[in-house]
């Protein structure tokens, strides 16, 4: 429960500092949610298949059945990952202009979701890998990764979307971005 309020205020964070671009970015991103949300739930069925997949195994001693759904798993969330980037790169522009035909909403909106769906490949492994976590009991280990992950979004968000130093400004782009990098992180 913990891990899940923290992954709902990732997206609270990313909501106020889309605010603090604009309010064409703060509805550009809005209108993202359900296809992130999409992405999301294609995560977390991957992962409950794989925690019930691996339980079993592990409750019948087969620890080796386990491994290998464990990376089964991966390997799938991997062609997922690649077939979700794929179509939502060229699917996605359609999608969102079936929510709004504003232009520059939609040209934010894809600034945004093309980096997301370049980088649901760590949604996809983290989930995996996690649901091997769960069937063994520790359901602790990524609770703590989705809090180290939301404090880093937090730091990451304006040093990507306002740049510092060599960091170039990116706006919207630079919230997604932080996103990825959070997702990898958390994926290590």
């Amino acid at each position: 429960s913990i891990g899940t309020v923290f992954m709902t205020l990732y997206n609270i964070v990313d909501t106020y500092f889309a605010g603090k671009i604009s309010a064409l970015a703060l509805a550009a991103l809005a209108q993202t949610f359900p296809v992130y949300f999409i992405i999301i739930a294609l995560g977390v069925g991957l992962s409950i298949g794989t925690t019930s997949l691996i339980a079993n195994a592990i409750g019948e001693k087969k620890e080796k059945n386990a491994s290998y759904f464990l990376a089964q798993s991966i390997i799938l969330s991997i062609l997922v990952a690649v077939v979700v980037t794929t179509l939502g790169i060229n699917l996605g522009p359609y999608i969102i202009a079936a929510m709004n035909k504003n232009i520059i909403t939609l040209n934010l909106s894809m600034e945004y979701l093309n980096i997301i769906f370049l980088g649901c490949i760590f949604v996809f492994i983290q989930m995996s890998v996690n649901s091997s976590l769960s069937a063994i009991g520790d359901t602790r280990s990524n609770m703590n990764v989705l809090i180290f992950t939301f404090f880093l979004n937090i730091l990451l968000n304006p040093l990507f979307i306002f740049g510092y130093g060599i960091i170039p400004a990116m706006g919207i782009k630079g919230i997604a971005l932080s996103t990825v990098v959070c997702q990898f992180f958390g994926t290590l």
